[in-house]
């Protein structure tokens, strides 16, 4: 398919349209309406969990007792135990090169190429792709301090706990507080947000437009955009109750399943591949149960505590539909089937995955910062290494309570060879009252799960919650989604946090509930735009004086284009789809395929969720990788075409629709509403314009030379021309081999060919590019000294024979004098048998130049080469362009 790129059109799309194709990349980076995300912290969150959990135990375990201030004259005076070391290097120089792992010594070493570290053996491969994946991010170092010395015989069993953290006290519902403005609050949550606004002498933001309300609840809600009829009649009728409706309508919907059903899947690091395995099947086959059982639990609304349950102990509640659930503990990365890796994913998965603690910090050594000793993590090893991976019949794995539960030590720091003290089975320590709660039915599986989706436990609720809220304002009330310790941020509005959570669970666990009463609020109903008396005082808009405008996922932007274009299957269920590879499924981007270890550039460009770790929030981006995807891409490219396509339907009994009715569909079916008379009058004569530059693009861009048969016909002067059917490799036939049954001995390589019989003769056709005066020079031969010889002609669309000749056992030279030709005009190379086709094969040399008006002169030579190309690419028209500005428009990709 053709790559295209819409030319430089002075329409100004109202708010949102393009400059020009110049302008395009530029359109995603600086649009200046658009807030960006503050700036993150040097380390984020999840380069510091990458770190703990990868790197700094092998540093520990392989480098340390070499490398690090423990010795008095490190090795090769390298230091690897702290930050500042490592940056410094050794005697070689610096070690590692952020963000160029192909540099970093340490990566070459570890590779066994420049050094061989560690001396005692190589390391696994996964091991060495963790370094070389963290020197790519930066080689990001939480380590302030010199690694602290300690002995192998220390106490591990439990470190004061931060009793005071407020994330460890139980949420407790707090009254609303009293506010100035008592009529703008719908709800509860409306005062929490506006008394701190009041605080600060700031007020709330005026309600959206009803077509922007819409939109975002349809963004939010099913992850669709809505058609211009359904917006044209929420603005027409609105209301309170009409909003409602609108509300509980998207809730009840099955697209409702398909969009959050996939932010749980961020969170479940679901993929369809196991990552690196070698030796055996690196899919999952029936990963997409897994992922089908999450959609139907959201859209059946299932209490998020039961939910829970299901997924960590399925095979325990008695419920067969959960079957698939416990996908949800098994399909993560299988790191050469390395038992303490994948145990480590898993407890990392249900602490920090579900209740916002980065225990999986503790493996090696206690919490640099949390009330987690390296005990708790083994605690909750025992149960994972207690139970059993076992197959299951069309549903992912699951694990079963192994016949005898394993009696856990703690291994020191992180080696499985070196065992501590024992740790038996038992919640985590900072989330207990006293005794920490013992995990001893069986594995104790079901217990731990019961202990997460407890009320007891302060973290769930609040974290989920938390969740929720950041997904429909674009923020959540703590930053750092998956980090409630000491070293998160703290709630933006503690009481709101505290009181949703307690809601939440009161009102049994429901995240429809929860959700529809946070839509309802006035809070979510604020305008987007841009406050000048707010900059000072909330730069951030952490106190949600207005409503954070959102570029759209990666889902959303993928089904609004299939959307636009009329060709979105809401088909449900069932395996998983390529989305890259043509020709382009046209499921919800949802059921698509998610391939752990090589994601597509797609995914990586619209700021997929990594699939090997739990991801609460996404990056948002705004690059001009998304616009060039968005001009180049083959998929967005066709989108662009049936979209334009699509505006031109009619019914069958209808007149053909005028340019201004297909520029109103345009707008109608890529904005959801009609364009404005300037905007109508200026899309009207790019359109008109373009006429012109279209034919002279589509001439420059269609090959010169196609090959095919046919005949000529003496009385018409005209020629029947039909391309060969079949790219032998170096020849144009009928068939793979000769004779075809249908078009016989006919065939056209690089210098010559075969006629077939009088209705199949050979055709070269060649098409001028531009107007101009042609000439022709050449020579036909008849190598062979038996048969009857050929006959060739040279044949112009407008001017019918130029030229003929024939050849039996001989060459003879073939030359047309100048004559004029227009662009897109053929002219036909034609060879014909002379009475049975026997022994008439032959050579014909041509060349052709033609001078243009402007004095400029171009060869062609038949005999430079052939090849497969035999039709012209489809054109990329006005109308095409047109459809592919608007989609790329920022009123198309973000949500206000």
């Amino acid at each position: 398919m053709q790559q295209a790129t819409p030319p430089a059109w002075n329409c100004r799309l109202r708010g949102a349209l393009v400059l020009g194709a110049a302008l395009l990349c530029w359109l995603f980076g600086l649009y200046p309406r658009l807030p960006l995300a503050a700036a993150t912290p040097a380390i984020s969150a999840e380069a510091i969990e990458f770190f703990e959990s990868r790197i700094r135990p092998v540093l520990a375990e392989h480098c340390y007792e070499c490398h690090s201030a423990q010795l008095d004259a490190p090795k090769g005076e390298l230091r690897l135990d702290s930050a500042a070391a490592l940056l410094v290097g050794g005697q070689s120089g610096p070690v590692v090169v952020a963000g160029k792992p192909a540099e970093s010594l340490l990566l070459s070493a570890l590779k066994y190429e420049s050094y061989e570290m560690p001396p005692q053996g190589k390391l696994p491969e996964a091991v060495i792709a963790d370094f070389e994946q963290w020197i790519a991010m930066g080689a990001p170092d939480p380590r302030t301090a010199d690694a602290p010395r300690r002995s192998a015989s220390a106490d591990l069993s439990t470190p004061a706990n931060p009793r005071d953290h407020w994330s460890l006290q139980k949420p407790h519902k707090p009254s609303a507080p009293p506010v100035a403005d008592g009529q703008w609050t719908r709800s509860v949550i409306d005062a929490f947000v506006l008394a701190p606004l009041e605080d600060q002498g700031l007020a709330p933001s005026v309600e959206a437009e009803p077509r922007i309300l819409l939109r975002r609840l349809c963004f939010d809600l099913a992850g669709l955009p809505p058609t211009a009829e359904e917006l044209d009649t929420f603005r027409s009728r609105y209301s309170d109750a009409q909003y409602e409706q609108a509300v509980d309508r998207l809730l009840a919907s099955p697209r409702f399943g398909e969009r959050w059903g996939r932010y749980w899947l961020d969170i479940a690091r679901y993929a369809d591949t196991k990552g690196y395995v070698f030796q055996e099947d690196r899919n999952y086959p029936h990963a997409y149960k897994y992922r089908d059982w999450v959609i139907a639990a959201f859209n059946g609304d299932m209490a998020f505590d039961r939910f829970i349950v299901n997924q960590i102990a399925a095979d325990q509640t008695g419920d067969p539909a959960a079957a698939p659930a416990q996908g949800f503990l098994t399909l993560g990365r299988r790191f050469l089937n390395a038992a303490p890796d994948i145990n480590d994913d898993r407890i990392d998965l249900l602490c920090r995955g579900l209740m916002g603690l980065t225990v999986a910090c503790a493996r090696c050594h206690d919490h640099k910062y949390d009330a987690i000793p390296t005990i708790d993590y083994y605690a909750l090893y025992g149960v994972l290494a207690s139970s059993t991976e076992a197959a299951q019949e069309d549903n992912p794995p699951k694990l079963v309570d192994a016949a005898t539960p394993v009696q856990q030590h703690v291994f020191l720091r992180g080696n499985a060879s070196a065992l501590g003290p024992p740790a038996p089975r038992q919640f985590l320590l900072c989330l207990s009252e006293g005794e920490p709660l013992p995990l001893k039915n069986g594995s104790g599986r079901l217990d731990l799960a019961h202990a997460i989706a407890s009320r007891d436990n302060p973290l769930t609720a609040r974290v989920w919650v938390n969740r929720i809220w950041g997904k429909l304002f674009g923020r959540p009330l703590v930053a750092t989604a998956s980090d409630f310790g000491v070293r998160g941020d703290p709630p933006s509005h503690p009481e709101l946090l505290d009181w949703l959570a307690c809601t939440f669970m009161d009102e049994g666990w429901s995240t429809k509930r929860l959700i529809r009463r946070i839509v309802l609020s006035s809070a979510y109903r604020q305008s987007s735009d841009p406050r000048d008396d707010c900059a000072a005082k909330d730069s951030s808009n952490a106190l949600l004086a207005r409503m954070n405008r959102r570029r759209l996922d990666l889902e959303a932007v993928r089904d609004g284009l299939l959307s636009a274009a009329g060709r979105l299957d809401l088909t449900m269920g069932g395996p998983s789809v390529q989305l890259t590879e043509a020709p382009y499924p046209t499921r919800r981007a949802v059921y698509g395929f998610i391939e752990r270890q090589n994601l597509p550039a797609f995914f990586r460009t619209f700021d997929f969720a990594n699939p090997n770790t739990p991801a609460a929030t996404r990056p948002q981006t705004a690059s001009p990788h998304q616009a060039l995807f968005m001009m180049n891409s083959p998929f967005a490219l066709e989108q662009s075409r049936l979209l334009a396509e699509r505006s031109s339907a009619a019914a069958d009994t209808a007149a053909p629709l005028d340019d201004a009715q297909r520029i109103k569909r345009l707008y109608q079916y890529t904005l959801g509403r009609t364009p404005t008379t300037e905007e109508l009058n200026e899309a009207a004569a790019f359109i008109i314009s373009g006429q012109s530059h279209d034919k002279a693009a589509q001439l420059a861009d269609a090959p010169r030379w196609q090959y095919g048969w046919g005949a000529y016909d003496p009385l018409s002067d005209r020629v029947e021309f039909h391309p060969f059917p079949h790219f032998a490799g170096n020849a144009w036939q009928g068939g793979s081999a000769l004779p075809d049954a249908a078009l016989g001995w006919a065939m056209l390589n690089v210098e010559g060919g075969h006629p077939g019989d009088a209705g199949h003769q050979t055709i070269r056709r060649w098409t001028a590019p531009s107007d101009g005066t042609l000439e022709i020079a050449g020579e036909l031969n008849h190598p062979s000294e038996q048969g009857n010889g050929v006959l060739a002609r040279v044949v112009a669309a407008s001017r019918g024979k130029l030229g003929e000749w024939q050849a039996a056992h001989r060459a003879i030279l073939t030359a047309v004098a100048s004559v004029p030709v227009a662009a897109g005009e053929p002219v036909d190379l034609i060879v014909d048998s002379q009475g049975d086709v026997n022994f008439d094969s032959f050579v014909w040399r041509t060349t052709l130049r033609l001078h243009r008006a402007d004095g400029s002169v171009e060869s062609w030579n038949s005999f430079d080469g052939i090849d497969g190309q035999m039709a012209p690419p489809e054109p990329f028209d006005r109308w095409s362009q047109l459809a592919q500005v608007l989609l790329m428009s920022n009123e198309f990709m973000f949500v206000d």
